[in-house]
């Protein structure tokens, strides 16, 4: 019951470069879609808070942008990366994560990796995962844990694979010894307190990066307008558009005759059906912003704060 004392419990910020397992992560343990997941990097744009319930246990888990130290230059970059240190400042405990598959523990810890522990509030506790565990050879996991050992002081380390969920139930259990009595603040069913608006546009953009090569998805954004059920028929409605910085970029989210968009749209709305469990209308729209990634009216539109200090 909502307010009941847990042994276990907490807030956590899931840190770490583009592409390193984060959301996947998190999607395994609240056992359902609320991160998006593709093999491009840097997908995460906003804080996606996910919340882990268990018999005597609740962990508020923010996953966060993927932390790059270059490319400060565009206004989204900056705010993603003072997203993440932010969601570290206001967290009981902070988890690492490291793509073991891209380490080489004989040239030590990558550049971007240096820059995020450098960057962690000093007093937060912070957990070192070793993720992708099915990737490499045992040897190699146990290299870059310990390198990364030397570099840091890290409260605890773990080993695991959040694409099969092997190492995660050892992971949840350690991350209990960083957690307090407390009060359940979320109901039990509950698995994350993002906005259905939300939720929805990331599973558009979700979309759009798997069908799109290249760096086009990386310079389009979609806002939800309308999202409301049919008058008379068990049918959500949703209208949403997406905005393109170029008017060449129109063109190929549209395809030709619409084609792109259809198939955007199409695999989009399954998504949208699945998680809602009902038909979903789903209407796409595409518009031409330009430099919309500058833009402080529309980044806070989708989701970014302007004010990051506390």
């Amino acid at each position: 019951m909502l307010g009941n004392e847990l042994k276990y419990s907490g807030f956590a910020a899931i840190i770490g470069v583009p592409n390193s397992g984060k959301s996947t992560f998190l999607n395994t343990i609240v056992q359902s879609k609320i991160s998006i997941v593709t093999p491009k990097a840097q997908t995460t744009r906003n804080k996606i808070r996910g919340i882990y319930n268990g018999e005597d246990t609740q962990i508020v888990f923010t996953d966060t942008p993927g932390i790059t130290s270059t490319d400060f230059g565009k206004l989204l970059n900056n705010w993603m990366n003072k997203y993440s240190f932010s969601a570290a400042q206001d967290a009981d405990f902070t988890v690492f994560f490291v793509d073991v598959s891209t380490q080489h523990p004989e040239k030590g810890i990558g550049e971007e990796e240096a820059h995020i522990l450098k960057n962690l509030p000093p007093k937060t506790p912070v957990i070192l995962v070793a993720n992708k565990i099915d990737a490499v050879k045992p040897m190699r996991v146990d290299d870059t844990i310990a390198v990364y050992k030397k570099h840091f002081n890290f409260a605890a380390s773990c080993a695991i694979s959040a694409k099969d969920g092997t190492g995660t139930e050892e992971l949840i259990n350690t991350l209990k010894q960083f957690c307090k009595p407390g009060p359940q603040l979320f109901p039990e069913d509950m698995y994350t307190d993002q906005e259905d608006n939300f939720l929805v546009s990331e599973i558009i953009r979700e979309k759009l990066f798997l069908e799109l090569s290249q760096e086009l998805p990386y310079s389009v954004v979609v806002t939800v307008e309308k999202m409301h059920d049919h008058r008379t028929k068990d049918i959500l409605l949703v209208d949403a558009t997406i905005h393109v910085a170029r008017d060449s970029q129109k063109g190929i989210v549209l395809g030709k005759k619409g084609a792109t968009l259809g198939k955007i749209g199409s695999a989009a709305r399954r998504d949208i059906e699945e998680l809602y469990g009902c038909q979903v209308g789903l209407n796409l729209f595409v518009r031409v912003e330009e430099k919309w990634f500058d833009k402080e009216r529309l980044l806070q539109k989708v989701g970014f704060e302007k004010d990051f200090d506390r």
